[in-house]
């Protein structure tokens, strides 16, 4: 099922992700290695496109052409007093609080699991040598340090990639579906024994408006076909 998601995913920003035709992506590994070919971008439309230049794509040049939107925080030239990994690592982290503003859903995703294996590694490394450093003082830290081996690395990295690429289709594609691109979903929401779902924005704390929209197309077309498929049987039946 992974699997089967991640390459619909791919192949979906592949062909409708980019603003200049198609763009073949791997999840995460051209990803996460092509966000290091603009580090930074300018707070100006102008400015951002001639930075990024004919043939670089990046994840930004991405959420520029799906929201319109620049990341916020994100200037023309790195800091001079932090390193590469540094760097990356607050990128990564102004993405994420981006995308949960706009609505996405990643409270599983940290920074440090979007960087390359052997950034991730820099990381931890540094992290670690300031969590001893803190321990040695009054100075009180809650902040947790996930250790991951290689083949676990790898793998979490794969996870939280997809799961980036799908809440960003969930919060600058799907939403543009309402319940008028459905055709009378009034009358969706009436057929015999299809289960209810209330559009309302606060009538669920897990799936958006456009999502239950979906849902309940899902649930229509669902119903139509149980019953020419299996039109002499009971639904508990099925």
């Amino acid at each position: 099922f992974f699997q089967k998601t991640l390459t619909a995913i791919r192949n979906w920003f592949t062909l409708f992700g980019w603003s200049n035709g198609q763009n073949p992506i791997s999840i995460p590994y051209s990803l996460r290695r092509d966000v290091r070919k603009v580090q930074m971008t300018s707070s100006q439309e102008k400015v951002f496109k001639q930075n990024l230049g004919k043939d670089t794509k990046t994840l930004h040049d991405m959420l520029f052409h799906l929201s319109g939107q620049l990341l916020p925080g994100i200037t023309s030239s790195q800091s001079a007093s932090l390193d590469p990994v540094e760097q990356l690592h607050r990128q990564h982290s102004t993405l994420l609080a981006f995308l949960k503003n706009q609505g996405a859903y990643l409270p599983h995703v940290l920074p440090e699991f979007l960087l390359e294996p052997d950034d991730y590694k820099k990381w931890i490394k540094v992290q670690t040598v300031l969590k001893v450093d803190v321990k040695n003082t009054d100075v009180f830290s809650d902040k947790h340090l996930f250790v991951l081996e290689d083949n676990i690395f790898e793998t979490m990295s794969k996870q939280v990639w997809t799961d980036v690429l799908l809440q960003i289709y969930k919060v600058f594609v799907l939403r543009r579906l309402s319940s008028r691109s459905v055709t009378d979903t009034f009358s969706l929401e009436r057929v015999q024994n299809m289960p209810r779902i209330r559009r309302e924005p606060l009538s669920s704390n897990i799936y958006s408006p456009y999502e239950r929209t979906i849902l309940t197309w899902l649930n229509k077309n669902y119903e139509n076909n149980r019953k020419t498929v299996w039109k002499d049987c009971r639904k508990g039946e099925i």
